[in-house]
């Protein structure tokens, strides 16, 4: 994934405020980036790189057939049950109904939601819809994974859980994670690359050095 220079702008300001400013942002598939920061800002790299949203100036490169995206917030659909959510994005990448269903029950076991396959999502804590939405990303098995906070919602135990599932997926299955975050701790656990995005939009990378060393620098940002 290669994102050139660009500039995102937030409309209704009064005058052109930049949203984000990036220069020569380069993600290569092996790459586990993240980008923290406490502006509100960094969900719009996300967006940017899904497609979601269009840059106002400079364009976006991704060299990729499947992403998966993980929303901060849980994004289900209300009408379908917890198996359809991740069934569905199975079935359009051409699996058959039979093999979707297998393949999204063996992340529902993954993700300890085993037994609540056909609830709906009216019916489950928040916790556990973000689990289905990490269920619904892991499922197709993404060439690039981006995580918007995906564990802000889990509890200390259920968090330390995921992280380490997504640890071992990407060992398993190396690709390239965009996870923005504004927990340090996070970052030096799964980070190869380290980027934080200042607050005048500009994206800054952070050498990776002793834990130690590392965590006290991104304190500090904060």
């Amino acid at each position: 994934m290669e994102i050139p220079p660009l500039m995102r702008v937030i409309p209704g300001l009064g005058a052109v405020c930049p949203a984000i400013v990036i220069f020569g942002f380069l993600i290569r598939r092996t790459d586990s980036s993240k980008s923290i920061t406490p502006a509100t800002s960094k969900t719009t790299i996300l967006k940017l790189a899904a497609g979601l949203i269009k840059p106002d100036d400079g364009s976006i490169a991704i060299k990729a057939g499947r992403i998966g995206y993980v929303f901060q917030e849980p994004r289900i659909l209300s009408w379908k049950t917890a198996l359809d959510n991740v069934t569905i994005p199975l079935i359009a990448r051409g699996l058959d109904n039979r093999r979707a269903k297998m393949k999204a029950k063996e992340w529902f076991l993954e993700m300890g939601l085993k037994g609540f396959e056909n609830y709906f999502p009216l019916q489950l804590s928040r916790g556990m819809l973000q689990r289905v939405s990490l269920a619904r990303a892991f499922a197709v098995e993404p060439e690039i994974l981006l995580l918007d906070e995906p564990f802000g919602a889990l509890d200390v135990k259920l968090k330390e859980s995921m992280l380490s599932l997504l640890q071992r997926q990407l060992e398993s299955q190396p690709g390239t994670v965009l996870y923005v975050s504004h927990i340090p701790e996070d970052v030096v656990r799964i980070a190869t690359r380290i980027f934080v995005l200042s607050s005048g939009g500009k994206l800054k990378e952070v050498p990776l050095m002793d834990s130690g060393a590392l965590m006290d620098i991104l304190k500090s940002i904060f």
